[in-house]
């Protein structure tokens, strides 16, 4: 077998060990967003639980991709694509772990129905943002990464809004253990609103593994000061 092929073959299978990351994570937030609709606190634990799974691929990935680069005499777009795609399992494994904080949250709170709107309505977007990240990941489309930016930012102007609404909730609330509810949440919102800035994050990072240069993308955030401001 040639080197050529050999090196090939190393480079998708790091491609397809994000993938496999990637995929897992996904299930991860399907387990998770069914324990915010349905209670359902037995798969909750295991969800949590799955965590590690997730943690010992970013382990093992990080190995087999360091042993890639060290064996192997790469071109520089394939070691772009090794150490890029090891930045990437790290974001991955945040994410994720994201997910299992939600599942602790209901685990511990058992919040009610009508407390939980928030979590639902960024857990949606944080999940069309994953889903359009994994397509970006196998064939990269200029549309659809200015969808992410757009969900991104949408994420961030709710998270604004929910965190607001839950502060006043949190001052009328008719006990201290519903007040608490309220305040956890504001918690694991802030999760989800930086499981966005990760998953925007590995969009630079593919822009840095087609190109070979790091583009900061536009973060529309209101808590942070325009150049203007400075």
């Amino acid at each position: 077998m040639s080197i050529n092929k050999i090196l090939d073959r190393d480079i998708e299978q790091i491609k397809r060990l994000i993938y496999e990351m990637i995929y897992e994570t996904k299930i991860q937030y399907a387990s998770a967003f069914e324990v915010v609709q349905t209670d359902n606190l037995e798969l909750a634990n295991k969800t949590i639980q799955n965590d590690q799974k997730i943690n010992d691929m970013l382990n093992a990935f990080t190995n087999i991709a360091l042993w890639k680069i060290i064996k192997q005499r790469l071109t520089a777009g394939d070691l772009r694509m090794a150490i890029g795609s090891i930045l990437i399992a790290r974001e991955i494994e945040i994410i994720a772990d994201y997910a299992k904080k939600i599942c602790k949250y209901f685990v511990l709170y058992t919040p009610a129905k009508e407390d939980i709107q928030a979590i639902i309505v960024m857990f949606n977007m944080v999940i069309k943002m994953l889903d359009l990240v994994s397509a970006l990941f196998n064939d990269y489309d200029s549309d659809q990464k200015n969808k992410v930016i757009e969900i991104e930012q949408e994420l961030n102007n709710k998270f604004h809004e929910f965190n607001l609404d839950l502060f006043y909730k949190i001052r009328s609330a008719k006990t201290d253990a519903h007040a608490l509810v309220y305040f956890e949440q504001i918690g694991k919102l802030k999760n989800l609103q930086r499981a966005g800035d990760h998953l925007v994050s590995i969009q630079e990072i593919l822009v840095f593994i087609r190109t070979g240069s790091f583009v900061e993308l536009t973060h529309n955030d209101p808590d942070l000061p325009n150049e203007d401001d400075e």
